[in-house]
């Protein structure tokens, strides 16, 4: 069965936590989110002038490429990976089709995901529907000023004496593999928004770990195909240096650069992202945040879920 992003296709409604007078604005919200397609070269002509711009991709590349890989996967000893078009055209696009760099991103992923099963396994809303009604992370609808997809973490409101970092660490992982299935996000790559407003100094001790930090670095910058283009911090407290300290280590000079911060300045935030994208809590023209167009999405698609743990390193039994 191919990825779900219409409502109409889920038989209960009432899943999703939305009133039926709400399926619609929801709906919306989804297509602002997501566009997945099977085929990573069914995309407009802006985005092909982007991605040969940005990428050196051409359809001829991308069609040899993907051969490559495929065949790269396929004799690698022990690993039993997705091979569709969609899932590998994201490791190329993140490698600017190097094939021999996507490669090892793949094994990265593959391989990280097997030594740390706790982080990096899926959750879905019914085996775990708590972890999703603390509304703290989501993608958001739109794009920003440069065409970017958007996601967004509210760190106060991770209740963690309730639900352990582990598992929002596989909330992470579900919403990104899904995401993956949209070109557009590959092509433009995503921008992160942090908000840590209320953040009380006994969750920045459980946050702000050196263990955390190495996993959030490392996933993010070396096992996963994903083109982070910035990150913007709002609302940070006074103590914020403290929590920069133990990240920055593990963060690459190019990702340093990246990162924003705003404090209260929203109209610095809105110089980065249009407040027409933007929920009320950081001044924008939208409600305040939510998180119920992506717990649709991936409600919508727990049977690929269930399809893709199956995906992983096997153990050498010689």
């Amino acid at each position: 069965m191919a990825v779900e992003h219409k409502l109409q296709r889920i038989s209960d409604i009432a899943d999703l936590r939305i009133s039926e007078d709400e399926v619609a604005e929801v709906q919306e919200e989804i297509d602002l989110i997501f566009e997945p397609n099977t085929d990573p070269l069914d995309i407009s002509k802006e985005l092909r002038v982007r991605a040969e711009e940005e990428l050196r991709e051409t359809g001829e590349k991308m069609r040899e490429n993907l051969a490559k890989l495929r065949q790269m996967v396929l004799a690698e000893k022990n690993l039993h990976a997705r091979t569709d078009d969609i899932f590998l055209a994201g490791f190329l696009r993140a490698r600017k089709h190097d094939v021999d760099k996507a490669f090892q991103c793949l094994k990265n992923y593959y391989q990280f995901k097997a030594s740390y099963p706790n982080f990096y396994t899926y959750t879905t809303p019914s085996e775990n529907s708590y972890l999703y009604d603390m509304a703290h992370f989501s993608s958001l609808p739109g794009v920003d000023r440069k065409g970017r997809r958007m996601c967004a973490l509210f760190a106060a409101r991770m209740d963690l004496d309730k639900s352990p970092l582990d598992e929002t660490f596989q909330l992470g992982t579900t919403v990104f593999e899904i995401m993956l299935q949209d070109p557009h996000l590959q092509i433009t790559g995503t921008v992160a928004i942090l908000d840590l407003k209320d953040l009380s100094l006994y969750q920045q001790a459980r946050l702000a770990t050196p263990t955390c930090a190495w996993h959030l670095a490392n996933i993010v910058q070396d096992k996963i195909p994903l083109r982070l283009k910035a990150v913007h911090v709002v609302n940070q407290p006074f103590y914020f240096n403290a929590i920069y300290a133990v990240f920055k280590p593990f963060l690459k000079k190019k990702l340093r650069k990246r990162i924003f911060l705003h404090g209260t300045d929203f109209d610095s935030l809105h110089k980065h992202v249009d407040p027409e994208g933007l929920p009320a809590e950081w001044n924008g023209k939208r409600g305040p945040f939510t998180n119920r167009a992506t717990r649709a999405i991936i409600k919508m698609n727990e049977h690929k879920f269930k399809e893709w743990k199956q995906f992983t390193y096997r153990e050498d039994n010689n």
